[in-house]
Formats: structure tokens, C-alpha cells, sequence
């Protein structure tokens, strides 16, 4: 028979594998505004104030724009060659909307979020556009049960009839998807550290990232469960050699 502290630390484990198998995490970054020069929401990390009130990764067109919720955290980095080469020759930038309503989907929902510079000087490039793609790269692996896309009018009804985006998790293989018009909700669900979003597909429109919902992969509790599994085998050991004592 199992120990009264095993049987404890079995169903301790099992109750942190079901709780974290529901908890997730809600990276928003539409949640951006800047009022009295002062930015507020949820903000990067590192980055630099640019254009009246985004923050970019860099002055220049490079770097890369971080975001840290609890222990998850995601770095973002741009291209402008159609997703071959991150972090050079184009710059992250989180577009600010002081009109955000905190909405994550529907109709109603205002706001920004990611897009990609690649022109200095020009402020209406800061969207996903012709030629561009961002990179979200996370610190462990994650399940993206959804993201947020926002269109260029900082809204989810502004995109023409049947407006595609592609999404990769290899930066090689790329999918081709619907915007989700008068939602702004995409049911992604896939599993990686790496996730890739870019301007294509059959009926291409510019695009912003305004949020992905991560849910962090249980890749410890194999460990944990096979040192119970010693756990329980010691325990049984220590119960016969008593008996026989």
C-alpha cells in the first residue's frame, strides 16, 4: 500500500497538472495609451518611445520589443523581407490607441497592437503590411489557443470580404487564413516556443497583432511523476524490510 505521504504527493502533482493545464495567459497587446506624453497599458519591457506615443524596439530598424507576464514572457521581433531574416532592416512596433475599449473580440473591439516599421520617418507604416511579418518567440513552450488581429483602422470590420494573413510555426512552412472580420478572434491553436505572422496569402490585407492567449506546456511532469514513481518503490521498500524486521 502506498504511504500517506505519497498518496498526498500524487494527488498534489495531479492538481497542479489540472490547474495548469487551464490556466493561460493573455498577452494584450492592443492595451496601449499614450495621453499627457505618458504611455500607459500594458507595456514592453525594453523599447523606445517613437512616432507620438508607439513604442518601437529601436530608433533604428532593428531590435526587439519584449513583453513579460508572470513567468511567460515573448520576444518580438520584424521582418521586412517576407519573413527570411528577424530582427535587421525593420523594427517591432506596439501602436498605441487611446481609444481602447479593453475588448479582445467583437464586433465593438478597439485597438491596435504589434505591427512592423521598415520606413524611417514614415508613421503610417506601422502595421503588417506588403512584404513584412513579425516573430514571437517565448520563453518556454506555450499552446496559442487564440490571437487577436486588429485591422488598419484600429478595429475588427474595417477588412474587405475574404482578407487573408499566413501564419507559420517554422518560418519555412506558411498558412494561409482569414482575418476574422467583425470578430478579431482567431482560433489558432498551436503548440511551439516560435510563431510567425505575415502579410499573404490569396486575398492579402495589412494586419496588426493585438493579442495571443498562451497556455504553458506541462513538460516537467513526466519528471515529476517519474520521481514519485521512485518515491512510491522506496516507500514500499521501507514497508517490507519492516515487516520482515
Amino acid at each position: 500500500m502506498k504511504s500517506i505521504f505519497t498518496k498526498s504527493l500524487i494527488a498534489g502533482v495531479f492538481a497542479v497538472i489540472a490547474g495548469s493545464a487551464s490556466a493561460q495567459t493573455v498577452f494584450d497587446f492592443a492595451n496601449l495609451k499614450y495621453r499627457n506624453s505618458v504611455s500607459t497599458g500594458f507595456l514592453p519591457t525594453n523599447g523606445v518611445l517613437c512616432t507620438g506615443g508607439d513604442r518601437c524596439s529601436s530608433a533604428a530598424l532593428n531590435g526587439t520589443l519584449s513583453f513579460q507576464s508572470g513567468a511567460l514572457s515573448v520576444n518580438a521581433t520584424a521582418s521586412a523581407d517576407g519573413g527570411s531574416t528577424f530582427g535587421s532592416n525593420a523594427a517591432v512596433v506596439q501602436d498605441h490607441e487611446d481609444a481602447y475599449n479593453g475588448l479582445l473580440a467583437g464586433s465593438n473591439a478597439i485597438g491596435a497592437g504589434l505591427g512592423v516599421y521598415h520606413q524611417l520617418g514614415n508613421t503610417s507604416d506601422d502595421n503588417i503590411t506588403t512584404g513584412e511579418a513579425l516573430k514571437l518567440q517565448f520563453n518556454q513552450a506555450v499552446t496559442l489557443s487564440s490571437i487577436g488581429l486588429r485591422s488598419d483602422g484600429h478595429n475588427t470590420t474595417s477588412w474587405t470580404s475574404g482578407a487573408t494573413f499566413e501564419y507559420s510555426l517554422n518560418g519555412t512552412n506558411w498558412i494561409s487564413a482569414l482575418l476574422p472580420a467583425n470578430n478579431g478572434q482567431f482560433a489558432l491553436n498551436q503548440t511551439g516556443t516560435d510563431f510567425y505572422f505575415r502579410f499573404g496569402g490569396s486575398n492579402a490585407n495589412q494586419f496588426y497583432l493585438s493579442s495571443v492567449t498562451a497556455v504553458p506546456e506541462p513538460e516537467t511532469y513526466a519528471m515529476m511523476l517519474a520521481g514519485l514513481g521512485l518515491l512510491g518503490f522506496t516507500a514500499r521498500r521501507r514497508q517490507q524490510a519492516s515487516a520482515r524486521g
